[in-house]
């Protein structure tokens, strides 16, 4: 796929590479969306060339999608995992639509995919877009008087792929040797077979273009057995064949997952990586690693690119593109270029959103050093929206999930010590104020001090990846990149025990990151705003940091409270989350919080307890309405509207004679 470098920094020239698909509409930042691979038409105008939506493909190119990153905001806590959504020139944000348009309120899963490599006769790239599937949320139990925590879990089923490219590039064929015209399926996949290598690249790029032009192509190829002679061309010792083959391969693959699992039935998958593995051909290495991550979109594959294809793309794409070294191994430093490590880490992506893929990865040597330097390398050198930084942020998004539960850190063994200290203190009967339960905030134990060089997991906690994950949140204008590096924190903060904790703290007091924060919650981007109030929610439950809470990010719980209109995009989400925030700041400073309990916010509030759409959102305001009038100076405001004890009481199931846990 060829790419266009626009706002990278970096030289391509024309026409080259691939790029997430983004939605074009506006964002707060004052940018405009736009879906994001390239292709060009005779006026050179641009269009996109990848979706995430199913019905994507029967839209005209110029039209609108609303793609974006999956970050599960259900009343457990709140953590988060991503894949990849392309983008273009400018960072722009992107909204996840259901197949039929209609914005989601649950977890979804993401169908992503490469671009088909076209070979015209006119050597124009070409494009089209693809599908996704979006599966619901699944929900989490919750308890009924207590805050639940969130995680922004990862994409299950992000089905993304590469893109479609052309593939004139190196060619040593002729346009006028290409004859369309009199060519059909069943002669390209003939001359597949011959013994001269010119008619094997002239059948291979003919099924590659007839694929691009033609989806009942694809099934056509399937059916004449193309797919096994494109796998035996990559063994080609021509390189022109070799790039023909991958591309056909690339496009055959492309929303079809028929053709995916013939592809694997076929040692397609082998044959692909051990040729990524020989070749220095960077037009062959765009080519597979494009049709590596459309494979990479479908869960029956991902064990097998895990074990195939993970160690390829580290060691070959990943490592020698970021910069990173041990300072002891002698890795040759081989040129790759940026196309190429862009979809490999669009592969990674895919992989990271499966729980093997997970943990496979945080475990594979220089991995999650080599995508955190390129991220730190792209902030130092003040290209927060390179087109690469936000697949290398959704990869760590998603290695963060469940990361306390998952892999042994520093904390968990500080976890162990305050329950070791609970359980001495309930055996001589000092139990706390809350029935006996374990409170982390109520020990003082010191938090743990950080490695001075992180490697591998250990990078995920580092304050040194919260900083960059701020500085991000600070300068990015794209929308996906802002939701993943809300979801990486996300995940670190909604955990029970010292890890949340200490996590929080990094975050609000020694990063002072929570304005970055709140200003997500003014994003017009519903999925931004979803990941910023489920962090703070999660942030908020930790009492040494509501007075700091409190000054910092009050004002935009409370406005996105009082102006959030019913039925917009995951609006049960962020009600819930900004409900439980607000709950907890509130009964920790009572004063401060008088002049942001306005008519309308109160009103919106007993509208969400009366709303059946959202229960759990209605759950979270009955629990905040309850607080607010169980005490005695913020009774009078409610009473100022008109409230009284006997409407609070049928509002929120209450008889007020105790005040039930914020916590």
């Amino acid at each position: 796929s060829m790419y266009d470098g626009l706002a990278d920094g970096y030289s391509y020239g024309t026409a080259r590479g691939s790029y997430y698909a983004k939605a074009h509409t506006g964002n707060n930042w004052g940018h405009a969306m736009y879906n994001g691979t390239l292709k060009r038409d005779a006026e050179n105008k641009r269009y996109s060339s990848y979706s995430q939506m199913e019905s994507w493909g029967n839209r005209n190119y110029n039209k609108v999608c609303s793609p974006g990153s999956d970050y599960c905001l259900v009343p457990t806590m709140k953590s988060s995992r991503s894949e990849p959504d392309l983008y273009c020139d400018a960072p722009r944000g992107t909204l996840r639509r259901n197949q039929s348009g209609s914005r989601m309120c649950h977890k979804t899963s993401v169908n992503r995919h490469s671009f088909y490599n076209n070979c015209n006769s006119q050597g124009i790239t070409t494009a089209t877009r693809t599908s996704k599937r979006i599966p619901a949320r699944s929900p989490s139990c919750t308890s009924a008087n207590k805050q639940d925590m969130y995680y922004a879990q990862p994409v299950g089923n992000h089905k993304q792929e590469a893109f479609y490219t052309h593939s004139h590039t190196n060619s040593k064929l002729g346009n006028d040797e290409l004859d369309h015209g009199s060519m059909t399926i069943q002669k390209a996949i003939q001359l597949l077979c011959s013994s001269s290598e010119k008619n094997q690249a002239m059948g291979a790029y003919y099924l590659q273009h007839t694929c691009f032009q033609d989806e009942s192509a694809k099934q056509e190829v399937y059916r004449l057995g193309g797919i096994a002679k494109l796998v035996e061309l990559l063994h080609s010792p021509d390189e022109n064949v070799q790039q023909a083959a991958a591309g056909a391969l690339r496009n055959l693959v492309f929303r079809n997952p028929t053709n995916k699992l013939e592809t694997r039935r076929q040692n397609g998958i082998r044959e692909c990586v051990n040729l990524l593995r020989r070749t220095r051909n960077t037009e062959i290495q765009k080519q597979l690693t494009g049709l590596l991550w459309n494979l990479s979109s479908t869960d029956e594959l991902k064990e097998d690119l895990i074990h195939d294809a993970l160690p390829v793309l580290t060691d070959c794409v990943i490592i020698p593109f970021s910069g990173w070294s041990d300072g002891t191994s002698n890795r040759s430093r081989e040129i790759v270029d940026p196309e190429v490590f862009f979809n490999a880490t669009g592969c990674l992506r895919n992989l990271s959103s499966a729980d093997a893929g997970r943990q496979t990865m945080r475990n594979y040597p220089g991995l999650i050093d080599s995508v955190m330097t390129y991220s730190q390398n792209c902030v130092a050198a003040n290209r927060p929206d390179d087109k690469s930084v936000e697949n290398c942020i959704c990869i760590l998004h998603n290695l963060s999930y469940r990361l306390d539960a998952e892999v042994p850190n520093k904390y968990t063994q500080l976890n162990h010590m305050a329950r070791s200290n609970y359980t001495d203190k309930t055996l001589t009967g000092c139990f706390n104020n809350r029935g006996g339960k374990l409170e982390y905030d109520e020990f003082d134990v010191p938090l743990p001090e950080e490695d001075y060089k992180p490697k591998g997991s250990s990078w995920l906690y580092h304050s040194d990846a919260i900083r960059t994950y701020l500085s991000l949140m600070d300068h990015s204008k794209k929308d996906a990149t802002l939701e993943a590096c809300a979801g990486a924190l996300q995940n670190l903060t909604a955990s029970r025990g010292l890890m949340s904790n200490g996590m929080s703290q990094l975050i609000a007091l020694k990063e002072k990151g929570l304005p970055r924060i709140a200003r997500l919650l003014q994003s017009t981007n519903a999925e931004v705003v979803r990941s910023g109030t489920s962090l703070l929610s999660n942030m908020s439950r930790h009492s040494v940091l509501h007075k700091t809470m409190a000054h910092q990010v009050l004002p935009d719980v409370t406005r996105l409270l009082a102006l959030q209109a019913p039925g917009s995009s995951n609006y049960g989400d962020i009600m819930t989350s900004a409900c439980y925030t607000l709950r907890n700041l509130i009964m920790s400073n009572p004063q401060m919080a008088k002049p942001y309990l306005t008519g309308s916010l109160i009103n919106n509030v007993v509208s969400l307890c009366r709303n059946g759409s959202y229960p759990k959102a209605a759950e979270a305001a009955r629990m905040l309405l309850s607080d607010l009038w169980s005490h005695r100076e913020l009774q009078s405001i409610l009473k100022q509207q008109g409230y009284d004890k006997n409407m609070m009481g049928s509002l929120t199931g209450s008889t007020f004679r105790t005040l039930s846990s914020r916590f």
